[in-house]
């Protein structure tokens, strides 16, 4: 784990520290994976360098409110074919994820399979290094009328704000990255 990461869940558990006590919590959490503690300076170089996802505010840090998940909703919808979609409400730690097909695609479903789904704070994690609040509104692919391919949209509510984003046939830079996060958390396809 990141330090900086490490920050945003002492910070979400505990809410806004001053720099020492998030300092102590740090070590206290990494001692076993560092040689040296890590020193206040440190902390506050990592602060100003995520600045988009810390605010500082009467000598406490605290997770920035338009970055602070509270939910995610994500669909992927293949024309004529498979779709599927995940909630995740991060306030109650709980996910749903649904998979459909089109009515013209009734193959039945593999063999049932237990699924382990991963973990939510680690999902979490992924959401922070993927800047999901930086995807354009939309994403659409040059080819005019679409008669195939993917539509697909996500929809993030954080505590100061609500990104959206959506595309057909065209897709953010990470958004590999994403559908993983999805599979991982979900422990069902998301592609």
């Amino acid at each position: 784990m990141k330090v900086y990461e490490t920050i945003l869940s002492i910070l979400e558990e505990k809410g806004p520290l001053p720099i020492p006590a998030i300092c102590q919590e740090v070590n206290h959490v990494l001692s076993s994976n560092r040689e040296k503690p890590i020193l206040p300076a440190q902390i506050i170089s990592i602060v100003t360098r995520k600045k988009d996802l810390f605010r500082v505010n009467g000598g406490r840090i605290s997770i920035h409110p338009d970055k602070y998940p509270f939910s995610l909703i994500a669909s992927l919808e293949s024309f004529g074919d498979i779709s599927y979609q995940v909630r995740v409400n991060f306030v109650k730690n709980r996910f749903a994820a649904l998979v459909w097909r089109n009515k013209e695609n009734l193959q039945p479903f593999s063999d049932f399979q237990a699924i382990t789904p991963g973990d939510l704070e680690e999902f979490k994690r992924e959401l922070y290094s993927m800047n999901i609040w930086e995807w354009k509104p939309t994403y659409r692919s040059e080819d005019g009328i679409i008669i195939e391919g993917k539509y697909w949209s996500v929809k993030l509510i954080t505590k100061g704000k609500v990104y959206v984003s959506e595309g057909t046939k065209s897709f953010p830079e990470n958004w590999d990255q994403f559908c993983n996060a999805v599979e991982k958390l979900t422990g069902t396809p998301f592609h």
